[in-house]
């Protein structure tokens, strides 16, 4: 597209013209994504002579590419051990349960696989998230005015830094402490000392979305307030009635059956709904 000056309408494009700059655009998300998918899947994980060694030995077996040790970080930060270590639980035999749970392989072989693959492009779309966002700005901007141009960098900005405070938050307390109370109480039974590794990186990569994704509910209510869609005296008087809702749907969306991990979701968004009345009555128009 050219670049334009003052506003959409300095220059016209047909029709044919945007959806070829489109599919164009596309295409690039789509080469950078899929690159990084199998960069993730074919590089190493270990930067060492023995690692990279046995790629010209044949010994495929013993070679760890780059998704490979990034899954078993994941699981390192995550479960129970790195958090249970110096608790004060009065019962050493419990500590040692929770400490020895591992995680086994109990599915076919085509779900190994599609761990891997998801895991991959999981973390391609994570890391690659920037150009995509650029991409899909350079080609809105051509059509918008400059004071939209500014709103839609300050909208995808705020989004992205929200979005990427969920995923930590989900990443490092949310979920730690999740799979420390879901693997506890069968522990404390003496029931279960293992976890499928399958439904373990289902339930890591759904829990960190969903908070991720939590967590910029606020820019779309800043959204609704600037187009006055609703105002922040509706937001003020049903506060009460969004707060409930809000600890409903995080008791939905968590896994945990225990109230711990709904108040660690819901008490963040109170905070940042909290902030979004107090930037909606700033944008909100008069």
């Amino acid at each position: 597209m050219s670049k334009v000056n003052n506003s959409p309408d300095d220059r016209e494009m047909s029709f044919w013209d945007h959806l070829a700059e489109l599919s164009l655009r596309l295409r690039r998300i789509f080469i950078v994504v899929i690159s990084a998918t199998f960069a993730l899947m074919i590089l190493p994980a270990d930067l060492d002579f023995s690692n990279i060694y046995v790629l010209f030995t044949g010994d495929w077996m013993k070679y760890r590419p780059l998704i490979a040790g990034l899954l078993n970080r994941i699981r390192a930060d995550i479960l129970p051990e790195s958090v249970i270590r110096g608790s004060n639980l009065s019962n050493s035999s419990n500590i040692n349960n929770l400490l020895n749970m591992t995680l086994i392989y109990s599915g076919n072989f085509a779900s190994a696989l599609t761990i891997f693959v998801e895991g991959s492009i999981i973390l391609a779309l994570a890391i690659t998230s920037p150009y995509v966002a650029y991409e899909l700005y350079m080609f809105l901007a051509p059509g918008l005015y400059p004071h939209e141009r500014k709103f839609i960098k300050t909208f995808v900005f705020s989004f992205t830094v929200l979005f990427i405070l969920g995923v930590l938050y989900g990443y490092y307390i949310i979920m730690p402490i999740t799979f420390k109370i879901l693997l506890y109480f069968p522990t404390i039974l003496g029931s279960v000392k293992w976890f499928d590794i399958v439904d373990f990186y289902h339930m890591v990569f759904l829990g960190i979305g969903l908070t991720g994704l939590f967590f910029t509910m606020p820019v779309f209510l800043v959204l609704a307030m600037k187009f006055g869609v609703i105002s922040p005296e509706m937001l003020i008087n049903n506060k009460r009635f969004i707060y409930i809702a809000v600890l409903v749907i995080t008791a939905v969306i968590t896994p945990d059956p225990t109230p711990v991990s709904m108040i660690l979701l819901s008490f963040p968004f109170i905070l940042l709904y909290e902030l979004s009345i107090f930037l909606g009555k700033r944008v909100y128009p008069s």
